[in-house]
């Protein structure tokens, strides 16, 4: 937890109590947390209704934000000029709260005007799962599970993206060269917005005063997203932005700098513009994260593979035009010591599957050599067709891949395995989880189920519950039962109540779904009998 809280001794809880915390202010001096059972308390000097509580002027002991609580709040994003915040709460269902300043509509409310307490965002975004927000003076960039962008607020450089110059209050989707293009991260100038592709490419839009987009165009502005230059292969892995610069790491360790340097921002030995990307000093080694920030005050700062923290730009009142090593160990510890000091969390969804890892990674190695028939040294053959596999890798991940390669089993010298009781979309996306860690979340539920089924017979843990992960956020009428009858079969209690809430929260549409089948008429009698308990109690 950051040093920050240091300054009110944690409020008397326990550090393991709180799961994260925003610190912010001219001063820091308003502060909101959120605990582990989901209660999320504010205090501070309550600027413009900033601390979301509903209360006017200054909140001197913790106070519950009534609106956060309960929603499984994963992280804030904010923004804010003076004593003038506005502020995003991500929720772990991909919903989005925002309150604060919102002269520009930058709230994605529908409204203008202060909002003094978190009010979940509508309109396009209700049906969505948002992973990352991105604030810039007076606009917002919201990232979606699919790769979408959605902007809304101020766009008088068009930093909206939508090929005008209108301001929106609700959120609108962004086309025009992100069409059928899947976005992993974005991030905002003040005025301008930028949106790193899958590909390890860089679009950016708005205001281009002094060439701060790296585009090829000398217009003061652009409002449709075009293509950085400049960058041709090279592939970028992370993009941050302070008021009028960006900062572009890629995926070999290096990182990229244009826009304004008038406080050596770029990091590059001077204080001149920089109109297209170019690398910054490369003394630092490879580096593996970078940081900015939109206030002037701020430092940049970078983190090498050997943990080494280096700092530049506006660093203690001081211009700094090239990395200095520190002594700090952590971006929190930088942006603590900055003034004014602030927690740095620029958060993006853990469930975001999409994002490219570090080139030469060990992850990325085990990616190739999944179902690679020439390095793999065993196959099973479902529905006829092969998949390529290597034996140790199974075994460390699996008990039952363990018994079976290094047990007694008889025909243990044998090559290959055939699989009959799973279908191959399951079986192969349950084999490649074991080389990359991850589950494609866009998968159908009817595959997640089968998914469900071999994860829980091979008796691995972590892939269940990722699988449960995905049936609850996509738990539809249609496969309630069905999901619910695996969850009892497994013992998934959890699950089993989530899905019998679900129904009694959707019993008229689950009748309308009803037919002759056996599980799902003891499914709905199960709910009726769970409902008339509670009405007895």
């Amino acid at each position: 937890m950051s040093k920050l809280l240091l300054k009110w001794d944690n409020f008397g809880y326990q550090n393991s109590e709180i799961r994260t915390a925003l610190v912010f202010g001219i001063n820091a001096e308003n502060v909101i947390i959120v605990l582990q059972n989901d209660e999320v308390l504010a205090l501070g000097t309550n600027q413009i209704y900033c601390l979301g509580t509903g209360v006017e002027g200054e909140v001197k002991e913790l106070k519950r934000i009534e609106n956060l609580c309960g929603q499984r709040i994963e992280g804030f994003e904010f923004t804010g000029v003076g004593c003038l915040f506005c502020l995003f709460a991500i929720c772990e269902s991909g919903s989005v709260f925002s309150w604060g300043g919102n002269g520009y509509g930058q709230l994605g409310l529908g409204t203008t005007g202060y909002t003094q307490v978190p009010t979940k965002i509508l309109g396009c975004l209700e049906q969505k799962k948002v992973v990352q927000v991105a604030c810039g003076g007076d606009h917002t960039l919201a990232l979606t599970s699919e790769g979408e962008v959605y902007a809304f607020g101020r766009n008088a450089n068009g930093e909206l993206g939508l090929g005008t110059t209108d301001r929106h209050f609700l959120p609108q989707r962004v086309g025009g060269l992100l069409d059928g293009k899947i976005v992993t991260s974005v991030a905002c100038q003040m005025d301008s917005s930028l949106a790193l592709l899958r590909s390890g490419q860089i679009c950016a839009w708005g205001s281009n005063l002094r060439g701060k987009l790296g585009l090829p165009s000398t217009s003061v502005q652009e409002c449709s997203p075009c293509m950085v230059l400049g960058l041709e292969g090279v592939v970028i892995y992370k993009i941050v932005c302070g008021i009028r610069f960006t900062l572009a790491l890629s995926d070999d360790g290096k990182i990229y700098s244009w826009g304004d340097n008038f406080r050596g921002y770029l990091g590059n030995g001077t204080t001149k513009i920089v109109k297209r990307p170019a690398i910054i000093s490369q003394e630092m080694g490879r580096v593996k994260d970078i940081a900015a920030t939109q206030n002037l005050s701020h430092p940049c700062a970078a983190i090498n593979e050997k943990n080494h923290v280096y700092c530049w730009g506006s660093c203690n009142d001081q211009i700094v035009e090239k990395p200095m090593l520190t002594s700090f160990s952590s971006f929190d510890e930088v942006y603590v010591d900055a003034s004014p000091p602030i927690t740095y969390h620029r958060f993006q969804s853990k469930n975001t599957n999409y994002g490219r890892k570090m080139k030469g990674s060990v992850i990325e190695r085990f990616q190739r050599a999944f179902d690679n028939p020439e390095t793999t040294d065993f196959a099973f053959i479902v529905e006829g067709k092969k998949i390529h596999v290597h034996k140790n890798l199974l075994t460390v991940g699996s008990d039952v891949f363990k018994n079976l390669f290094l047990g007694n089993w008889k025909d243990s010298h044998q090559k290959e395995l055939i699989v009959e009781d799973h279908s191959y979309d399951a079986f192969y996306a349950f084999l490649k989880y074991f080389y990359t860690d991850e589950i494609d979340h866009e998968i159908p539920p009817e595959l997640v189920l089968d998914l469900y089924s071999v994860a829980h017979f091979y008796q691995v843990t972590d892939l269940l519950d990722e699988c449960e992960k995905i049936l609850k956020s996509g738990l539809s009428v249609q496969i309630a039962a069905a999901v619910y009858e695996k969850a009892i079969l497994f013992g998934a209690k959890d699950l089993c109540e989530f899905c019998m809430k679900f129904c009694k929260e959707h019993l008229l549409e689950v009748l309308e779904n009803f037919d002759s089948d056996d599980c799902k008429r003891e499914f709905i009698l199960e709910v009726y009998r769970r409902a008339a308990n509670q009405k007895k109690n």
